[in-house]
């Protein structure tokens, strides 16, 4: 409701209108204050609107999205100490399920919120002798003394090297573990979206090691 034209708070104008200035802060009115009143020929602008997109991406740089642990089989150490896989043998890879799970955060501001669901898509392992990655949709399984010796992975996780890594610096491999996880987002508006795909990994150290049959009779 208007004050009446001749209220001083007109200010001699006629056209415009009156509008009623609050100051708030966590949703409340600021505290030893009630505002002012002005005088305005156009409606002053509103809070910009919150763009929800934003309020996803500021939800997904709180989250702490976990890198992969290391596990390997076979995982022994040589003589020397350093730990070894073998030669054509199913190099098993796996990380713990807890680096391999959902991740949700939110964001809130001028009454809309925003969700981000971070989501492990798949395990990828580098070898680290110049050959391509290779990868499986889960986090793999750890091998257990019941799988057998030279047993493939039941989860596709593994990789066979071809040769010794003698030829490696120090005589060892440095394989690259990593977990690509897939972002999206939903919001109170109705709007959604996904933002770029992201990649945590971590880096294990082994040598290569030539393994000879021995026949007995």
């Amino acid at each position: 409701m208007q004050p009446p034209k001749d209220s001083p708070i007109w200010g001699g104008h006629t056209d415009g209108a009156i509008y009623l200035c609050t100051f708030y802060t966590n949703g409340g009115s600021f505290p030893g204050t009630n505002g002012f009143s002005f005088w305005s020929g156009t409606a002053p602008a509103g809070p910009a609107a919150v763009d929800p997109a934003v309020l996803a991406e500021q939800a997904l740089r709180t989250l702490t999205i976990p890198a992969p642990t290391t596990g390997r089989y076979p995982g022994g150490t040589m003589r020397d100490g350093r730990p070894f896989t073998v030669v054509n043998a199913y190099t098993w890879f796996w990380t713990d399920s807890d680096s391999f799970r959902a991740l949700t955060a939110r964001a809130d501001a001028g009454g809309v919120w925003a969700q981000v669901t971070v989501t492990p898509t798949a395990l990828r392992f580098t070898p680290g002798d110049g050959a391509d990655a290779v990868s499986c949709p889960g986090p793999g399984v750890a091998w257990q003394p019941g799988d057998g010796v030279w047993a493939p992975s039941p989860a596709g996780c593994h990789y066979r090297y071809p040769h010794s890594s003698i030829r490696q610096p120090d005589e060892q491999a440095t394989a690259t573990y990593g977990i690509s996880w897939s972002v999206a987002w939903t919001s109170s508006t109705g709007a959604s979206g996904t933002l770029p795909d992201l990649t945590t990994s971590s880096n294990a150290t082994f040598a290569v090691a030539e393994v000879q049959a021995v026949v007995t009779r």
